[in-house]
């Protein structure tokens, strides 16, 4: 299961929904506020039975009636009465003012339940991300690691794939632990924490959480700051990351 930055041919595409040969139910939703911005954004949470994956989180975002000359001036003077972007969102919504021909899909992520141990032996469950599509539109926007956050508010715990395109690593040693919290180095077959995720996709005491899967395409770097960052010469399976509440 080990975060292993994969071959330039490695993608799943997510910009439309998965085929599947069984139902799909909703499970969940709920709405946030990007920070220092006026867009609100649903979250929309489906079990898909018989899929590639467990569940599917679509974000849309969202559009209201009198957007430009009442919505984003009243959030502004939210925001200046010192609320929270939480109790900003409520408030909005609490105004049923939603133009729901408006709603614009910008992201959706495909994720499994799983299990383990926490820091005190006690097993807890989360889920694993398996895969991620944010229109090209929001793409290093920050919009991911705020989704990131509001799935790990929802489920208290975040799991890393156990394959990776260079942007989901980047976006894990970087993004999220700015956006979301600490990020943690996880052994899921002893079932133990190794240590914290520090800079340049370390450990803070040095432990190196990635293997390059370059067995058999050489890799191609596209971002510069990976070219400096150290693998794993074998694959390490066992090894995840994990973000908690």
């Amino acid at each position: 299961m080990a975060p292993s930055v994969s071959s330039t041919h490695f993608f799943k595409d997510l910009s439309k929904a998965p085929s599947v040969t069984g139902g799909v139910s909703h499970c969940n939703s709920y709405e946030f506020i990007a920070p220092d911005d006026v867009l609100i954004y649903r979250i929309v949470e489906k079990k898909y039975d018989g899929a590639e994956y467990g569940y599917i989180a679509e974000v849309y975002e969202l559009g209201f009636y009198e957007q430009d000359t009442f919505i984003n001036p009243h959030i502004d003077r939210l925001r200046d009465d010192g609320d929270s972007d939480e109790e900003i969102t409520q408030q909005i919504m609490a105004l049923e003012m939603e133009d729901e021909n408006k709603a614009i899909l910008v992201a959706r992520f495909a994720y499994d339940p799983i299990s383990f141990l926490d820091i005190h032996k006690q097993q807890v469950s989360g889920i694993q991300i398996r895969g991620a599509f944010v229109r090209d539109k929001n793409s290093g926007t920050g919009l991911a690691g705020q989704i990131y956050r509001q799935l790990v508010l929802a489920h208290d715990h975040l799991v890393c794939d156990n394959v990776q395109t260079e942007y989901g690593a980047a976006l894990w040693a970087g993004t999220i632990r700015d956006v979301v919290g600490r990020v943690d180095i996880y052994d899921y077959a002893a079932q133990q924490y190794i240590q914290e995720l520090g800079e340049k996709g370390l450990g803070v005491f040095g432990f190196v959480p990635w293997d390059l899967n370059s067995a058999e395409n050489p890799y191609i770097f596209k971002m510069g700051r990976w070219v400096n960052y150290p693998f794993q010469i074998t694959r390490c399976h066992h090894i995840v990351l994990i973000v908690s509440q």
